[in-house]
């Protein structure tokens, strides 16, 4: 079967994922994310190559996920199946080991943060302030851990949910995915460079805590305000982006 064929079966039989995916976006990143899933898709669909055909299998299979996915799951699973059928049927030209990190990208561009928060916001605050705490004991800081807390000198410095590093971890993940499409990169090594992006996100959350840690209680007094604040994190992301970009092959650093 034609690929443009089967990419409209597809459209047409998930009409109410795209109506929840729609009703999902609440600010302007979300529509910006948005658009940019809709304009790579459609720059897939416009150089792709003529009279490329998929299998009836294949489609079956796809609209099947897609009807469990309706009648068992979340919203966020049914939009998720959907954009995935979709962007199997946009890259069926591909090595199928090669169309994971694409997948990968197009569901972290979905509006998906708010449930990511609700999942690793406590866990990923709780990993954040024992690793943290352990990188000021090593400076000779006497601190403790009470729960998502600091402990200093009778004074509780609180790991909030701004704190927790769930956007530098979409963020990571998200870079990871890019850099694994970009180097045209099979499964194995797309499921590598995201653990090394996770590894690196929880580690630059850290630092970036610590540091504030620093900035905070008057260590450093040239570096204070929100200013600094905000200096701090892009730190910490730089830091956190040229960590996932020194585990890309050679080959692909060269390019860049």
């Amino acid at each position: 079967m034609p690929v443009r064929i089967a990419l409209a079966v597809v459209l047409v039989a998930c009409w109410d994922a795209w109506r929840l995916l729609a009703g999902r976006v609440e600010d302007a990143a979300g529509a910006t994310m948005l658009l940019v899933l809709l304009g790579g898709l459609g720059w897939r669909l416009w150089r792709m190559r003529p009279g490329t055909r998929i299998s009836a299998p294949m489609l079956a299979g796809l609209l099947v996920a897609y009807a469990v996915a309706t009648w068992t799951g979340p919203a966020l699973l049914q939009i998720g199946t959907a954009v995935m059928a979709v962007t199997i049927l946009l890259w069926g030209d591909a090595r199928p080991a090669q169309r994971w990190p694409v997948i990968g990208a197009a569901l972290l561009a979905l509006p998906i943060l708010p449930t990511l928060d609700f999942l690793l916001a406590y866990p990923l605050r709780r990993i954040s302030v024992l690793i943290t705490a352990a990188l000021l004991r090593m400076n000779g800081m006497g601190v403790s851990v009470e729960g998502v807390a600091l402990d200093w000198h009778g004074q509780r410095l609180l790991f909030d949910g701004p704190c927790s590093g769930v956007k530098m971890l979409w963020a990571a993940l998200m870079l990871a995915s890019l850099i694994a499409f970009a180097q045209g990169a099979g499964l194995l090594r797309y499921a590598g460079l995201l653990a090394i992006a996770v590894a690196a996100a929880v580690v630059g959350n850290a630092l970036r805590a610590a540091s504030l840690f620093y900035i905070q209680n008057g260590f450093i007094a040239p570096l204070q305000g929100p200013v600094a604040h905000e200096a701090v994190g892009i730190a910490a992301f730089a830091m956190l982006a040229l960590a996932i970009l020194a585990a890309s092959p050679r080959s692909f650093r060269r390019t860049i």
